[in-house]
């Protein structure tokens, strides 16, 4: 599971990342030896940035691995383009943030020391949404270039993040753990980028663990999460966020669940997770779909506005996980 260390899951391993093509998966020896840990698509589909521990950066286009220097030695988590493509923020342990132009790399000056996992950009390209833990919410302005914190609600570690297509607000998915002194800890939060807003508690110890909107259905958001039990048990289920209620749906699945992102077009949604679990889900229709692996996978992450799909699946710590 997640530590407060700079180094998690730091230990050399092979660096393999799977190619989902809508039919079969194959796995890539990706260059270097040290753990990947997110990917993110430049909005156009001509790449994907891959980022990882001691400062790993790939350059992928789903065949070829690009190794991109100087980003430094950061534990990096998580990434995420600008709409226009012309800007990329990556974050990880220990509140590094670095920014790059396609071409090099800039580290902002930390305004916090706590880990940050994901980042995602409003609509409109103005503004990006970084989360964390600790509650932490930050705000890296485009034209400012300042990187601030958001006020509002906080209390536990926050997973996952999604703007609205419409740029309306974020949505935040928290690990709502009770064992974090909360007796009734919020799971979702609304962020629109100046203040962030607790809008769902729970009485489980419920992991919200993925979001990601629906292409076409602008107001629903599908939000994975794993449900921990007493003495140890998982129970995934998916959550359907409506902007005004929520409706709960149990996941049938032979793992913990790890990731979930709808396919481009809206079609279905393709969920992967621990041993090599992978499901493909149709409204109440789930089915498996053989990835050849048992490693833990982390994703997916589906190249935007190409005419053949294509997921890049990522190979997660050999240790049980619930986020990596």
């Amino acid at each position: 599971m997640d530590r407060a260390s700079n180094t998690p899951y730091d230990q050399p391993m092979t660096t393999n990342v799977y190619v989902y093509d809508g039919r079969d998966v194959r796995a890539v020896a990706a260059p270097g030896g040290r753990p990947l840990r997110w990917a993110a698509w430049r909005p156009d589909g001509a790449h994907a940035l891959i980022v990882g521990n001691r400062g790993t950066v790939l350059r992928c286009d789903g065949v070829r691995f690009e190794t991109l220097a100087d980003a430094g030695t950061h534990n990096l988590r998580g990434a995420g383009w600008s709409p226009d493509g012309a800007l990329a923020l990556l974050v990880g342990n220990r509140g590094a943030v670095l920014v790059f132009d396609g071409a090099r790399f800039a580290e902002l000056a930390p305004v916090t020391t706590e880990n940050l996992r994901r980042v995602a950009w409003s609509p409109d390209g103005s503004c990006a949404l970084i989360v964390g833990n600790g509650g932490c919410v930050l705000r890296y302005d485009r034209a400012a270039r300042t990187l601030l914190p958001v006020p509002g609600d906080r209390a536990h570690t926050l997973r996952c993040i999604a703007w609205r297509p419409d740029g309306a607000y974020a949505l935040i998915g928290a690990y709502a753990s009770r064992y974090a002194g909360y007796p009734r800890p919020h799971m979702l939060y609304r962020c629109d980028g100046r203040y962030a807003q607790g809008i769902l508690a729970t009485d489980d110890e419920d992991d919200a663990l993925a979001i990601d909107w629906q292409p076409g259905a602008a107001a629903h958001a599908t939000v994975l999460v794993a449900s921990y039990g007493a003495g140890g048990g998982v129970a995934n289920k998916t959550l359907e966020y409506m902007g005004w209620g929520v409706r709960h749906r149990a996941l049938d699945a032979p793992a913990t669940m790890l990731g979930a992102a709808w396919h481009p077009d809206g079609s279905h949604l393709l969920l992967c997770g621990e041993g090599g679990v992978l499901l493909r889900a149709e409204g109440a229709t789930v089915a498996p779909v053989a990835s050849g692996t048992r490693d833990n996978l982390v994703g997916p992450f589906w190249r935007p506005g190409a005419a053949e799909p294509l997921a890049l699946l990522l190979r997660g710590p050999d240790e049980k996980v619930y986020t990596i």
